[in-house]
């Protein structure tokens, strides 16, 4: 108890300091990386005693997660509604979920090859003393008819971000085709105006991100059990070398070669975001984050709002496609199961198709695991007996999924010559 409220005065301390910093005028990328240190270092010192230092990084994430829902509703009905035909929003959709796939399909090649080479769970000595039940996957039927909207405050309420997407492309698509526009001008200035004025209350939540994010760290290296045996530190250590190689190496590529931009300059200034995915481990509460970092490079509204939010709940290459095949790979090498070539490629296709309709929010690895999992025969136990890394794996993994849907904007801007070079090379 002592112990905790001494963590708490401490990171008080220190949050005083990052304040001082900000209005001497220091850029908010190095407050956040000075955030980042001084939460390792507390976690560190004060290991175990860190639940009152999590209580405000646990307060940003429910207050982003709050408004980002309206904000994603708004924000969509007033973008498709503002395009130009229905011709525009096919071509940047289309774009959009093709570059996602792509990411994802790149990532679980990447982490198949890495998981073979160094043989990933061979001699692991797992021993598979499981209790728990893992929940049944719902049939692709089900799963199919879920995406579409029912009663949209549930949606709202559970964050189901796939119903709330479709409601607003419906809203927007049925605007962008009504005949007389004056006939709903007053909805359509209402959601404008709602659009604007969630922007910036994200926004004032967003200037709080170096505090969350000492908050966060702090609890997560406070919490971390070292006692790890020897094959699970090894698989942790892979997940972090194939995230990061995809967001950097990958991603890279992809910018140069599909967009023909600078890559570096979009690592550089994409960072922030990336940093806040890393820390809070929510795709969806790094939402507005990622958008506003896109529009910053020159990426249009619409662009960045389709890029990112889609990139919450479909693609997901560090959860459902770097996560997912190294567990998979870890458990065939450990329980000795014989795979063919076939089946390691319909593996591959299989966690693309698992990625559809996640919501990103802290925890969806567990559902992608069984669907993979599922679908390729492993046994689901594996799961469970691999879930204590889960956690510190999240960090690594939803930072490569924001990571890829802020790229993807820039690439489908680049791509449909909507990108503002003047801007992404400033």
């Amino acid at each position: 108890m002592i112990k905790s409220l001494i963590a708490l005065v401490v990171a008080f301390a220190l949050c005083v300091v990052i304040d001082r910093l900000k209005k001497k005028g220091t850029s908010f990328m190095i407050r956040i990386l000075l955030a980042t240190a001084m939460g390792a270092i507390v976690g560190l010192i004060f290991k175990g005693a860190t639940d009152y230092v999590a209580i405000f990084g646990r307060v940003f994430i429910s207050l982003l997660q709050a408004f980002v829902i309206p904000l994603l509703l708004f924000s969509i009905i007033t973008t498709v509604a503002s395009l130009e035909s229905t011709e525009k929003l096919r071509s940047t959709g289309g774009k959009t979920i093709g570059i996602l796939a792509l990411h994802n399909v790149l990532a679980s090649v990447a982490a198949l090859i890495l998981g073979k080479l160094v043989n990933l769970g061979v001699n692991a000595n797992i021993k598979m003393d499981v209790t728990d039940k893992v929940k049944e996957v719902p049939p692709f039927s089900d799963v199919f008819v879920s995406f579409f909207p029912k009663n949209i405050v549930d949606s709202m309420l559970h964050t189901k971000v796939v119903p709330i997407v479709i409601f607003a492309v419906i809203i927007g698509v049925t605007a962008l085709k009504y005949s007389n526009k004056d006939e709903i001008k007053p909805f359509m200035d209402f959601t404008a105006a709602a659009n604007k004025v969630m922007n910036k209350v994200i926004g004032e939540i967003i200037e709080f991100t170096p505090y969350a994010v000492l908050s966060l760290l702090a609890h997560q290296v406070a919490t971390l059990d070292l006692s790890f045996v020897a094959s699970l530190l090894f698989l942790l250590l892979m997940v972090y070398v194939c995230c990061f190689f995809h967001t950097f190496i990958t991603t890279t590529v992809m910018l140069k070669f599909m967009a023909h931009v600078n890559p570096f300059k979009f690592q550089r200034k994409f960072f922030p975001a990336w940093l806040l995915g890393f820390t809070t481990q929510s795709s969806l509460g790094t939402l507005p984050e990622n958008i506003r970092e896109q529009e910053k490079m020159g990426v249009p509204t619409e662009t960045a709002s389709f890029a990112g939010s889609i990139g919450t709940t479909f693609g997901m290459p560090g959860c459902a496609a770097v996560w997912n095949i190294l567990l998979a790979v870890f458990t065939i090498n450990a329980l000795n199961i014989p795979f063919t070539i076939t089946q390691y490629v319909i593996m591959v296709f299989t966690a693309l198709l698992a990625s559809a309709g996640t919501v990103g929010v802290p925890g969806t690895g567990t559902m992608l695991n069984v669907a993979l999992f599922t679908a390729m025969g492993l046994p689901l136990e594996m799961i469970l007996v691999l879930s204590p890394i889960q956690g510190v794996a999240d960090m690594a993994r939803t930072s490569t999924n924001v990571h890829a849907g802020g790229s993807t904007g820039i690439i489908v801007a680049a791509m449909q010559h909507d990108l503002d070079l003047e801007k992404y090379n400033s």
